[in-house]
């Protein structure tokens, strides 16, 4: 396929930003011992379509949300931003006897391309239009998929967080096929996402893409890594903090999802087997003139943490569309040491808050919703018509529509949280986690899907950051219909408190 095409069609590359955001005003490892159980929680919601409060502004979500535990039967769109939802049945059950403590694993892998795979042109994502840098000429730093495994009474997931700009659907749906064939886990039960470093490789095909061994390789890996984690989970108890740590927001709202949430996995001699930190910012501290592979600031940040607490650690990211890093005043040599600055600044924020760990009661429920969104965005047309992408969009004339899926999660009375299919803007995300009633909420972004960024239908194209995000957004209705869908499931699992 010609070049010229991809670069006339991508002046704005799908979920590229254009500068940095960096500025303050702007090998295998794993823990544990095998153990074998598997189960879902059963929970019941009515679909519902409503108002979810913004941050002080009403919005009314155009989709219709419903739940389902173990696999979805299905979903239809009637019409572009009005979804309706399938029902499941229930197709995992918790056998055996009640868990005393909760059964842990943590793995991880480098995933790093080969000097073979690069010398076959691996492109980097998230900067630019398709092939603009040109191909990676190296790693600074290995790049990782680290896989956190937790089962209670109720129910177990695993769940990976990757350094990657994204992952195409075909990816990521192929890693949870992988597992559940490996772990008898339900896809739903298995939970791939990406930090969203804008130095890694592309797993989208939105910049150029990677060798397709190198992409068979790393799912490979991936799954390797969360079925370990699984297998190698061991009695433990699992215990959770919350604090705050800096960011910006680019779209001028003065405020971002700034919780910083912990989950801290100890074994029953008191030895750490990791911990899983949530957090929002964009991984955007190098610059596109970087053409090194790198996981940006959460490589600094996981290297650092681990080093205090001495066991794996992986950092999922959070609401992070419009939040980007607050790099500390100071002189740098260049951008490497600033990354290096702001990771090494988020650990120690999280060695403060980990300490005040509150132990969770060992019991998980979880449900999962499917939803179909409609395509709007051309630019994402033309790049699905020309068969660059990594995604499976459903095409109908001119129509096109994309079937996406969260799933939603309990951690005894003190942690909520949910897997976000992208980059959720703060205030969409914010009204989200105002659903739940646990002490503790948290959204993985970038988990599930990677499909742009979710904007409040009232945020729509109001002059924040020069609308940039709407140009890589699927359009106006996502993150309505997205919170319409996902709402529901929490509010069914609030029923435990």
């Amino acid at each position: 396929m010609s070049r010229l095409p991809c670069l006339l069609l991508f002046t704005l590359a799908a979920c590229s930003d254009p500068a940095p955001e960096n500025a303050s005003a702007g090998s295998s490892t794993s823990s544990g011992a095998s153990s074998s159980s598997t189960g879902g929680a059963q929970t019941s919601v009515t679909p519902t379509t409503g108002s979810s409060d913004l941050t002080g502004t009403d919005s009314t979500g155009g989709a219709e949300g419903g739940q389902t535990t173990g696999s979805s039967s299905g979903a239809t769109t009637d019409e572009p931003g009005t979804t309706t939802v399938g029902t499941t049945t229930d197709d995992s059950t918790t056998g055996g006897p009640v868990l005393e403590h909760f059964l842990l694993g943590m793995d991880v892998q480098d995933v790093s391309p080969s000097p073979e795979f690069l010398a076959k042109d691996v492109y980097m994502g998230a900067y630019g239009a398709p092939y603009m840098r040109g191909p990676a000429k190296g790693v600074h730093d290995p790049i990782f998929a680290r896989s956190f495994a937790v089962e209670g009474n109720g129910g177990g997931l695993v769940m990976s967080i990757v350094d990657l700009p994204g992952m195409g659907n075909q990816i990521s749906r192929e890693v949870r096929a992988k597992v559940a064939e490996m772990t008898g886990l339900s896809p739903a039960q298995v939970l791939v996402g990406s930090t969203h470093s804008h130095s890694a490789p592309d797993f989208m095909g939105l910049w150029g893409g990677v060798p397709g061994d190198y992409r068979s390789w790393l799912v490979d890996q991936v799954a390797a890594s969360m079925t370990a984690a699984w297998t190698t989970r061991e009695p433990g108890t699992l215990k959770v903090s919350t604090g705050k740590a800096p960011a910006n927001n680019r779209r001028g709202w003065g405020f971002t999802d700034d919780d910083m949430t912990i989950l801290e996995a100890i074994d029953l001699e008191d030895q750490r087997i990791g911990a899983v930190v949530v957090f929002a910012a964009h991984p955007v501290v190098l610059g596109m003139d970087n053409t090194m592979i790198s996981c940006d600031y959460p490589g600094y940040f996981v290297q650092s943490l681990e080093a205090t607490l001495g066991a794996p650690v992986a950092l999922f990211n959070g609401t992070l569309g419009d939040a980007t890093p607050k790099v500390p005043d100071g002189d740098y040599a260049d951008d490497f040491a600033r990354a290096e600055a702001y990771g090494e600044l988020l650990s120690s924020i999280a060695a403060e808050i980990v300490a005040a760990g509150v132990e969770v009661e060992p019991e998980l429920e979880f449900s999962h919703v499917e939803w179909v969104q409609s395509v709007d965005n051309l630019l994402f047309k033309a790049a699905s018509a020309l068969g660059i992408l990594m995604f499976d969009f459903e095409m109908k004339g001119l129509d096109q529509k994309v079937t996406t899926q969260s799933t939603y999660f309990r951690l005894g009375k003190l942690l909520q949280g949910v897997a976000f299919p992208g980059e959720s803007l703060t205030r969409n995300g914010l009204a989200i986690k105002k659903a739940m009633v646990a002490p503790h909420k948290l959204i993985l972004g970038n988990t599930g899907d990677a499909l742009g960024y979710f904007i409040p239908g009232d945020e729509w194209q109001t002059g924040k950051n020069d609308d940039y995000e709407e140009t890589v957004s699927m359009g106006k209705t996502a993150g309505d219909n997205a919170r319409a869908a996902i709402t529901p499931l929490i509010v069914a699992g609030n029923a435990a408190f």
